[in-house]
């Protein structure tokens, strides 16, 4: 376990920003940073980052949290992974690794890390040290990486031995499932044994966008024809090879400058361009290009640079992902190296600057390349293949979101082609509402899925005999006066019906030392009340004076969001025990409370100041901030008195009749008060205190 105050040391070594911009290209927004996020699809900015609170909040998928939700979600690790790998880039020192309770799928995931991990400096060592690496040293050597280069990308050689890497590392100490589940031992078809994955080989290790082994490429050397050019890691829990771009790590800061990143396809590729000194390269490793590697790219870049060989085989392939990146949202420019050269071999033989005279030269927009290629396979030509090439290049447009790039990109084809601009856009018009079609039905069959797994997913929320008040009391175990407020009768003690004592609660609390907040939410939860959000955010903002009139009207019961009730609780407890409460306390607490702050306190809609001073206006958020309060209290009260009635409805079909005679009363009694409480303004429902 590690120690608190070196979890809080972390925190305040990391900044937040710092580390949340390799992965997002944030701007500045007021006081706060924004960007597209990385968690989901997304073409308008929603992401936002405060480094004063030190939390982020993505209004669109709903994630949050501070440091270390970002790196766990980012990268896929657990909470003291996340942490551990903060403390290593700030240099922390903190103690080593104790036996932890775990999350099964957590802990399987820390334990393949650390096995790729091994097998990444085994298998560099082997190389370094290896007689029978002399080969791939010298490979190496011929292909102009110096040993600095070989140390940079962690290359490395697996020997031909069938159990080179499982002896070592079962020496180690290393748990046989988690050299499984990496995929870096097979097991055997006669199930008598596991042997390695990787054998004679050059190794590649791909690294995540944070700089951790997720897998490997293993290369021959061999001449045999028979044998596999390259083989690779099979999908894991922690590698995703759609979601995969080989020398991200290295290159994702110099895609930040240039705003440009170059894909290319293979290993050797990425090298060799990074040591020529054209660092913002990454590559596919051979794979189709797909959504979500172009996803990892456009944090970084708006910009995609797709070089193809002269004689690529499969240009189909290609050109389907030109459209997928053009779905993304990014700008897609094509270079066609000389015939027989590839980015390693051209970058050799010119070097960078002949490199890059070459991309000033010879690079073009997406749609020329696409002409160029139907021109040269005699398509452009024939007025019958001319028309379908026409509307290939129609249907590459059609994805684009970007209305204005879909303008200039028709007025370009009409030139081009020499057709009118109105018949390319009706033509665009019936693609795009195909398109929409399509769409529509795919969301529809997925709304229906996610509805029945929702439904699956709900049970009746179950009463807790004795424990129900009074619907229109105002006491509970979050009242900080520990009385009801005046003008409401508390209900008699009843069987499932009843109310508990004030002070019974409100001791239980006191007796807790902290209310652990749920660690995750389902995929598919409701979103929280605002009125609940904003009476907590009143709390934390204001400190004593609300959270003594939100807590003499209401108590944790009121709450329908589980956390946020728990958060009420926890507010009451460390008010009571004199400990601070505020937006920075919480937003500095263990985790998960950073989440829940920043999904609380951040704002997706709110008018800067440098906007007000524009328009010459001034709108003061919390000039009240009690009658703010009384106007989300009346929210929690209605909400609460709709759950209250609806419980005695469903008791009420399984009762018996002297039970139905008195549950009909606590329904009147009920109804009454929802009524009152909708009618009546809130200033009289909540006076001052």
């Amino acid at each position: 376990m590690i120690p608190e105050d070196k979890k809080e040391e972390v925190k305040q070594a990391a900044d937040i920003v710092d580390v949340i911009a390799d992965h997002v290209k944030l701007r500045r927004s007021g006081s706060n940073f924004t960007g597209l996020c990385p968690f989901h699809n997304e073409k308008t900015p929603s992401f936002s980052v405060s480094p004063s609170l030190g939390i982020f909040k993505c209004f669109g998928c709903g994630e949050g949290g501070d440091v270390f939700n970002f790196v766990m979600k980012m990268d896929g690790v657990g909470f003291e992974e996340a942490v551990r790998t903060l403390a290593e880039r700030y240099n922390v020192v903190i103690p080593e690794k104790t036996e932890d309770q775990y999350d099964p799928q957590q802990y399987l995931k820390d334990g393949i890390y650390h096995a790729l991990r091994f097998a990444g400096n085994f298998f560099y060592q082997t190389l370094a040290e290896s007689d029978e690496a002399e080969y791939a040293r010298e490979y190496l050597k011929n292909r102009g990486y110096p040993w600095k280069t070989v140390r940079k990308y962690g290359l490395g050689y697996a020997s031909d031995r069938f159990d080179g890497l499982l002896k070592n590392a079962e020496s180690a100490g290393i748990n046989m499932q988690y050299l499984h589940e990496s995929g870096l031992v097979k097991a055997r078809e006669d199930d008598s044994g596991f042997y390695d994955t990787f054998r004679s080989r050059l190794m590649f290790p791909i690294l995540n966008p944070s700089g951790k082994v997720i897998g490997f490429g293993g290369r021959t050397l061999s001449s045999d024809k028979k044998t596999p050019k390259y083989i690779n890691s099979p999908q894991t829990p922690v590698y995703n090879k759609s979601d995969v771009l080989y020398g991200i790590h290295i290159a994702k800061n110099e895609i930040r400058k240039a705003g440009e990143v170059v894909l290319v396809e293979g290993y050797t590729d990425v090298i060799s361009m990074h040591q020529a000194g054209i660092g913002n390269v990454v590559s596919t490793s051979g794979t189709s290009l797909t959504s979500g590697q172009v996803r990892v790219m456009k944090r970084y870049g708006d910009i995609l640079l797709m070089i193809f060989d002269a004689d690529v085989a499969g240009v189909k392939a290609a050109v389907r992902g030109i459209s997928i990146a053009l779905e993304e949202g990014m700008s897609v420019r094509v270079l066609t190296l000389p015939e027989g050269e590839d980015p390693d071999s051209y970058v050799r033989e010119y070097g960078g600057e002949g490199f890059l005279d070459l991309k000033k030269k010879e690079t073009g927009d997406f749609l020329h390349f696409l002409v160029g290629l139907a021109r040269k396979e005699g398509r452009w030509q024939d007025p019958v293949e001319r028309r379908k090439s026409i509307n290939e290049i129609l249907e590459a447009i059609a994805v684009m979101p970007d209305e204005l790039s879909r303008a200039n990109y028709i007025q370009e084809l009409s030139s081009t082609s020499r057709i009118g601009d109105r018949a390319l856009l009706q033509e665009l018009d019936l693609i795009r509402g195909r398109m929409e079609k399509s769409r529509r039905r795919t969301a529809e069959r997925t709304a229906m899925r996610a509805g029945r797994e929702l439904q699956d997913s709900r049970r009746p929320s179950e009463s807790r005999p004795g424990t129900e008040r009074d619907p229109g009391s105002n006491s509970g175990t979050g009242s900080v006066s520990g009385s009801a407020h005046a003008g409401h009768a508390s209900a008699p003690r009843h069987e499932g019906t009843g109310s508990q004592p004030a002070a019974a609660g409100k001791q239980g609390i006191s007796a807790r030392k902290g209310v652990a907040l749920s660690p995750h939410r389902p995929a598919h939860a409701p979103r929280r009340p605002e009125y609940e959000k904003e009476l907590i955010r009143l709390m934390l903002t204001f400190g004593e004076k609300i959270i003594e009139f939100v807590g003499n009207y209401c108590s944790e019961d009121d709450f329908e969001d589980t956390d946020l009730r728990n958060c009420y609780r926890d507010i009451m407890m460390r008010y009571q025990e004199g400990e601070p409460v505020s937006v920075e306390t919480y937003s500095r607490r263990e985790h998960p409370y950073p989440e829940l702050v920043g999904e609380i306190v951040l704002q997706r809609h709110w008018v800067s100041e440098f906007g007000m001073k524009k328009r010459g206006v001034t709108i003061h958020r919390d000039a009240n901030p009690v009658n703010t309060a009384r106007g989300s209290l009346k929210s929690l009260k209605i909400r609460y008195l709709e759950r209250t009635r609806e419980k005695f409805l469903d008791k009420y079909a399984g009762a018996s009749e002297d039970e139905k005679a008195e549950i009909q009363k606590w329904i009147r009694k009920a109804t009454s008060e929802w009524n009152r409480y909708r009618q009546e303004p809130a200033e009289t429902l909540f006076p001052d205190i």
